[in-house]
């Protein structure tokens, strides 16, 4: 069974993807943040990483840089619905940039999601 962290500091969004996921067999865990993220991917393997990209403290793009840096054949799919100052697609091209396996846009496709989270895991 495949082990997935989904980091957002939404946390409907991670009880969402939790649910959902875990109902397509998977075993799923969360956090709210980048840095708790981050331990989660120091204590377990992960097959795949869900992050957002616009939160506090550590923001996606150090999520990707650290969990690229520590175990960069662990899959990876960025998301994000924008931000104030920066928009959506400027966001999901900059994380594909740094090697995201896959951007995913706000509001999240469940079809989509499950589309690049199948692929990427069997790749």
């Amino acid at each position: 069974m495949a082990r997935i962290v989904v980091i957002d500091d939404d946390s409907g969004i991670c009880l969402l993807l939790q649910e959902y996921l875990t109902e397509q067999g998977y075993m799923v865990d969360t956090a709210e943040n980048g840095k708790e993220g981050l331990k989660l991917v120091g204590l377990h393997h992960y097959d795949l990483v869900i992050t957002d990209i616009v939160m506090p403290e550590m923001d996606g793009f150090e999520v990707i840089t650290a969990i690229k840096k520590k175990s960069p054949h662990t899959g990876l799919i960025a998301m994000t619905g924008g931000s104030v100052k920066l928009h959506q697609d400027v966001l999901l091209t900059t994380a594909e940039l740094m090697r995201a396996d896959r951007v995913i846009s706000k509001p999240i496709n469940l079809k989509e999601l499950m589309s690049a989270v199948t692929e990427i895991l069997a790749a």
